[in-house]
């Protein structure tokens, strides 16, 4: 899944991506759309998910990114 992700990722340009995991907490994948926003102050992420498995959390961030390209860019 974290293929299918990544790929969804790149096909918009703009974006920034932010994963973050440790032996405590979940994993951490975030999204953020940068058009129009100064670098590095990207405001809140477009995709924000927290899960303990890998697996799961890059399956929700695809669905949650589609989701967003397809009601801000009526689809990818």
């Amino acid at each position: 899944m974290e293929k299918d992700f990544f790929e969804l990722y790149e096909m918009k340009p703009n974006l920034a991506l932010e994963i973050g995991h440790n032996s405590i907490a979940d994993w951490i994948i975030e999204v953020y759309d940068k058009r129009g926003k100064e670098a590095g102050n990207y405001g809140k992420p477009v995709v924000s998910v927290q899960y303990c498995t890998r697996e799961v959390a890059f399956a929700k961030a695809y669905v949650e990114l589609s989701e967003y390209f397809s009601e801000k860019f009526g689809g990818y």
